[in-house]
């Protein structure tokens, strides 16, 4: 069993037009209205791993081995859509090509301080107009990304000046960034369960993501891939800023050894309590894991050589972290193992 896809089933309906008086509204036609479900189930996944990453990223940053200043949004532009889904992406969202949208600004993040919402679109940094681009029917990324870079680099930089652009009318806000964990995270589609950190990204597939049943359980997923990166088993981001005041303090292993995946596991825990998720829920993911793998019952070795316990005796081996938080929390020490 590979996992479910994370296309919703719900038909979302777009709105019709003017009917004659005594007829029934127009209906969407199926095809448009199967677009208009795979967007929102597609963006619904993207933007709950963002609020998800955004608190863990945030609550833990004094941990990290590398920061740096963000905004906390997800972003997303008309041009990363193919043919079928970009119509009701422009519809839905306002997107012009490949103009940064917002998707989501979570709660306590700089972008919802600003006033930033799903719908804005982000037309100038600091008095310097982003460029449209693609406005063709070909998908591209190229395009956004280049937007993104400048974009991420004003906020690197302090407070940042941006144009805002909704239904033809502009505003001027102003994004003031905290420091976060200096790792992105995105939803990749991939019926297989998975998770992969490296280079400043983290990568949950929508067959890991759909395991989740809670975002308590969502945010262990991402908590583990996260603590891959603060205990230095992966590469580092080609810019790492600077480190967290209290990554000296961590007392588990750094770099890659043939324990990483445990260790992983452990900090992930501490990692959510830090974040205010309660980690003795969140665990119950490693048994649904267990009971949708065909060959989860064995240890598995990933294409990357890592080694991966079977969730039977991984969960056991979590009941003394689990009761370590709770006595730290009861007696207020640091939450750091």
């Amino acid at each position: 069993m590979t996992g479910r896809a994370l296309l919703l089933a719900a038909v979302l309906a777009l709105g019709s037009g003017g009917a004659a008086c005594g007829s029934s509204p127009a209906t969407p036609a199926p095809a448009l209205q199967d677009a208009a479900a795979r967007l929102e189930g597609l963006n619904a996944e993207d933007a709950r791993l963002a609020r998800v990453s955004w608190r863990l990223t945030l609550a833990n940053a004094d941990l990290c081995p590398a920061t740096r200043l963000r905004a906390g949004w997800a972003i997303h532009a008309a041009a990363q859509y193919g043919a079928e889904l970009r119509p009701v992406a422009i519809s839905r969202y306002g997107l012009d090509g490949d103009l940064p949208g917002i998707l989501l600004a979570p709660q306590g993040s700089p972008a919802a301080a600003a006033g930033l919402s799903p719908g804005d679109l982000i037309v100038a940094v600091n008095g310097e107009a982003l460029s449209p681009g693609n406005r063709a029917r070909r998908e591209s990324y190229d395009g956004l990304q280049a937007n993104l870079e400048r974009l991420d680099g004003a906020v690197a930089r302090g407070p940042a000046r941006l144009t805002v652009s909704r239904e033809g009318g502009e505003r001027a806000v102003t994004v003031r960034p905290v420091r976060a964990c200096a790792y992105d995270t995105q939803i990749t589609i991939d019926r297989d369960p998975g998770g992969h950190t490296g280079k400043g990204m983290i990568q949950i597939t929508t067959g890991m993501a759909g395991l989740a049943a809670s975002d308590e359980e969502l945010a262990f997923i991402v908590a583990h891939e996260l603590a891959h990166a603060v205990l230095e088993h992966v590469d580092a981001p080609a810019d790492p800023g600077q480190p967290g005041p209290r990554n000296g303090e961590l007392t588990l292993r750094r770099g890659a050894n043939p324990d990483m995946e445990a260790d992983a596991d452990r900090l992930a825990l501490y990692l959510l309590a830090r974040a205010g998720y309660e980690p003795t829920t969140a665990v119950a993911v490693l048994d649904r894991y267990s009971a949708g793998q065909l060959f989860a019952a064995w240890p598995q070795i990933s294409v990357r050589g890592r080694i991966y316990r079977p969730p039977a005796e991984r969960r056991p081996a979590l009941a003394p972290v689990l009761a370590d938080i709770a006595a730290r929390r009861a007696e207020g020490r640091p939450l750091i193992p």
